[in-house]
């Protein structure tokens, strides 16, 4: 089993969720394997069973990227870009779009 999982109630297991270990029933039947991505059929299938918690694999977020590199990557993305030039002005627009998307800027409604 892994080390990063959190035992939840079945009431609080949605679609999508990863099983961190292999669920058995009471009779030491494997109902679902570890890995498992559960469903809303799965879901209810354990109910059915009398499972009453399952251990559920921990969300690891990936690693945000710095500002710097964010940057870096813009400034490559948008490389033939020139600001001054008013004929470009939907490519500025879009680069501001993009690096507000990026930066997790709040945009004004």
């Amino acid at each position: 089993m892994s080390d990063s999982y959190d035992m939840l109630p079945l009431a609080q297991l949605f679609s999508g969720m990863v099983l961190a270990d292999a669920l058995l029933d009471a009779h030491g039947n494997v109902l679902l394997a570890e890995g498992t991505v559960l469903s809303e059929a799965s879901i209810r299938s354990l109910a059915r069973h009398g499972v009453g918690a399952a251990p559920i694999m921990r969300a690891n977020p990936p690693d945000a990227p710095s500002p710097a590199s964010i940057q870096q990557r813009l400034d490559h993305l948008f490389r033939h870009h020139d600001p001054d030039h008013q004929e470009d002005w939907a490519r500025g627009l879009l680069r501001r779009y993009v690096e507000d998307y990026r930066h997790r800027r709040e945009v004004a409604p």
